[in-house]
Order: structure tokens, then C-alpha cells, then sequence
């Protein structure tokens, strides 16, 4: 009979204590292969949805900025040489190298108007683009020639139709329906929108070309708002992809949005890792506790076999080996566990809209995991084993 031989028939004589070293390698497992699908379900899934989250990159005119500085302390940025940003910059932004990264493209100018003896402010917009990238809009009031449209992605604005901030609406006295001149030219309200408590409210929404027309730049844009989010690289990639692309241009990230995805995945990916590292450390301890427990049990077997003649490497590649062979089975089931568990429950615990795939690439590292785990666990028990002297052992014969 060979050590192979002695470990199998030790364990399948100690079938409950195998059973229970084995529970807790796959709950150790299991949680570390879940915890690592749903956050990779996560980031893959928020590089799909970056709608939602608005615009974070922006594409603006060439200038040159002086720093101004006034009794030790900074003031502002200065922009001076203002050059113009036209509507020949947009073919060249799905050209390049990252136009597979691109989501929404909202081009826009801004501009200050006259409504009687008040300035405002002008913003000429795709619409659809710009309320597809910004779904947090909504309408508090509409005409009934838009048909009621809920969604502004959907809405067709008329060269002669204007959205108004909450803040700019009352500011101007002005309901749905009401006529607003601007630097003499005649609009219409077709909208308010809700307040969001940001700038946007006390600003005017109107398309981009009439815009461009009651300001008399045809063709020119004040800046590129840009949707875009690679899954395998970071913003700052794609603005440096966009850079290379427009290089008369200024591209900037607005980080805001993309910390915050990053921000939030990275924190829940620390409680989740966390949280395996300490169902790890109690599956080590089932382990260590295990298996402390089968040697103590064995002492008269192990004096036997030392009497025998077995050398303290033999005892030792028993103990090691009846863990190994656990941990084998542990890896596979919890492994088996831990997908299981992400592709029925995860997109319910972190409120994914997509399930989450099967991930077959994770069965060799969860194998190994496991059988890592057991090894680290067992060599104390493993070397206690190893150095019981025989003739002490076979006294409990």
C-alpha cells in the first residue's frame, strides 16, 4: 500500500471531518469567485451605460491661458488668443483611433442674448444628442406640438422653439406657449424643465443652427461634450486618442463622472475583496482546526506507522496529501458555487440591467486557490504529525 493508498482510506474512513474541511474551502471559494464576476460584471456594465452618467470628456477651442496672481494667491485663468471650434472638428472625432470608445457626441455653442432690457443666456444644442447624454433632464411643462414626449431624447425641437431653464423661466415670467423675442428675433417657448439645482436652470436651450444664425457664427461651436468609455483602459487614454486626433483643439477630462464610476466599483471591489479575505482566513482556520483534530486522533496510527519504519517526510506527504485531494474537489465545487451565486444573484445585489456571464476562465484559479489555501493551512498540522517520536505515540496502543 503506498502513501496514495493511506491517504484515500484515511479519508474515506473520516468522511465527516473531510466533508467539513471540504464546506469550508468552497465557502472560502465561492466568495472570492463571486465577489471578482459581479465586480467585473460591474465595470464592463458601466462602460456599456455612459449615457447615464453624462459627458466626460470635453473638446474646446485653442487658446492660451495666464495664470494671474494677486497677493500670494491665485485668481483665475485667462484665456487670451481665443480661436473658434467649428462644426469640421466633428468627422475627424469619429475618425479617430478611439471612435470605438465613442458613445455621444453633443456639439454646442454658447452665447449671450437680449430679451428686452435682460441678457441671457443662449445654449444651441442637438437636441437629442444633448438630452440623450443628459438623462437626468426632464420637462416640467410642454406644448402639445412635441405630443407629449416624456423623453427630451426624442424630442424635435423647432428652428423656432426654445427650452427654458427653471430658473431662466422665471426670471423672464415666461409659461409654455409664450413668445420670447431674442436680439430681436421671435421664439417660442415648447418647454421647462424641472429644477436640477445647477447652472443648467437659468440657462436657454435652442438648436444648434438657429442658434448659429442669431449670432451670426455659422458653423462655429464654443465646445464638444464627448461620452466615451473604454472598459480596458482609462479616460485619460481616449482623451489623449481625441488630442491626437484634433491637435488645434483643447481636450480635457472631466473627471467627475469617471471618479465617480471608478469610485464606487472600487469601493464596493474593497468590501467585496475584503469580505473574501476574511471567509478566507476562517476557511484556513476550518482547515487548521481540521485537521489539528484528525492528527491528534491519529497519534496511535502515526506511531505504527513510524515504528514501521516510515521516515517524517512520509507522515508528512500524508497529511499533505489527504488535504490536497480535498482542496481539489473544494476548488471545483466552490468555484461551481461562486458562479452560480454571481449569475443568479448578482445583478439583483448591485442592481445590474445585464446578467452576468458564465466565467470558465475562472476554474484554474479558483483549483488553485483552493488547494493553495489547504497546503498553507495544513503545514503546521502536517509538521506536528511528522515530528511525533514513535515510541511516545505507540504508548496509546
Amino acid at each position: 500500500m503506498n502513501i496514495f493508498h493511506i491517504s484515500l482510506n484515511n479519508l474515506k474512513r473520516r468522511k465527516v471531518k473531510a466533508v467539513f474541511l471540504m464546506l469550508g474551502l468552497v465557502v472560502g471559494v465561492a466568495t472570492v469567485v463571486a465577489v471578482f464576476s459581479i465586480v467585473s460584471a460591474m465595470r464592463l456594465e458601466l462602460g456599456d451605460r455612459i449615457d447615464e452618467f453624462g459627458a466626460n470628456a470635453m473638446i474646446l477651442p485653442p487658446s492660451r491661458e495666464v495664470e494671474l496672481h494677486y497677493g500670494g494667491s491665485f485668481v483665475s485663468n485667462v484665456a487670451i488668443d481665443m480661436q473658434s471650434l467649428t462644426e469640421d472638428e466633428l468627422p475627424k472625432i469619429y475618425e479617430s483611433s478611439v471612435a470605438p470608445y465613442i458613445n455621444i457626441v453633443s456639439p454646442k455653442l454658447i452665447g449671450a442674448v437680449t430679451t428686452g432690457e435682460q441678457k441671457a443666456l443662449l445654449v444651441g444644442v442637438d437636441t437629442q444628442r444633448e438630452f440623450t447624454q443628459k438623462p437626468w433632464f426632464s420637462l416640467r411643462e410642454q406644448v402639445n406640438l412635441t405630443g407629449g414626449v416624456a423623453d427630451l431624447s426624442l424630442l424635435d425641437l423647432p428652428d423656432d422653439g426654445l427650452i427654458l431653464g427653471f430658473s431662466a423661466a422665471g426670471a423672464l415670467d415666461r409659461r409654455v406657449g409664450d413668445s420670447l423675442a431674442l436680439n430681436g428675433n421671435t421664439f417660442f417657448v415648447h418647454g421647462i424643465l424641472n429644477q436640477m439645482g445647477t447652472e443648467e436652470d437659468g440657462l436657454i436651450y435652442a438648436n444648434l443652427p438657429a442658434t448659429q444664425a442669431l449670432l451670426g457664427r455659422p458653423g462655429e461651436l464654443s465646445m464638444i461634450e464627448v461620452s466615451a468609455y473604454c472598459n480596458m483602459c482609462p479616460i485619460d487614454e481616449i482623451v489623449a486618442g481625441l488630442s491626437q486626433a484634433l491637435p488645434d483643439s483643447r481636450v480635457i477630462a472631466l473627471r467627475q463622472a469617471a471618479l465617480f464610476r471608478e469610485e464606487t466599483i472600487d469601493r464596493f471591489s474593497a468590501f467585496g475583496f475584503a469580505l473574501s479575505g476574511v471567509v478566507l482566513v476562517i476557511a484556513a482556520l476550518v482547515v487548521l482546526t481540521t485537521m489539528l483534530s484528525a492528527v491528534a486522533e491519529r497519534t496511535r496510527e502515526i506511531g505504527i506507522f513510524r515504528a514501521l519504519g516510515f521516515r517524517r517526510m512520509h507522515v508528512f506527504k500524508i497529511i499533505y496529501l489527504e488535504a490536497g485531494l480535498v482542496s481539489l474537489l473544494g476548488g471545483v465545487l466552490g468555484y461551481l458555487a461562486g458562479n452560480g451565486i454571481a449569475v443568479a444573484a448578482g445583478p439583483a445585489l448591485v442592481q445590474l440591467q445585464d446578467s452576468i456571464p458564465w466565467r470558465y476562465e475562472l476554474i484554474l484559479p479558483a483549483v488553485l486557490l483552493s488547494v493553495l489555501l489547504a497546503l498553507l493551512a495544513s503545514t503546521y498540522p502536517a509538521l506536528k504529525a511528522s515530528r511525533l517520536d514513535p515510541a511516545e505515540a505507540l504508548r496509546f496502543i
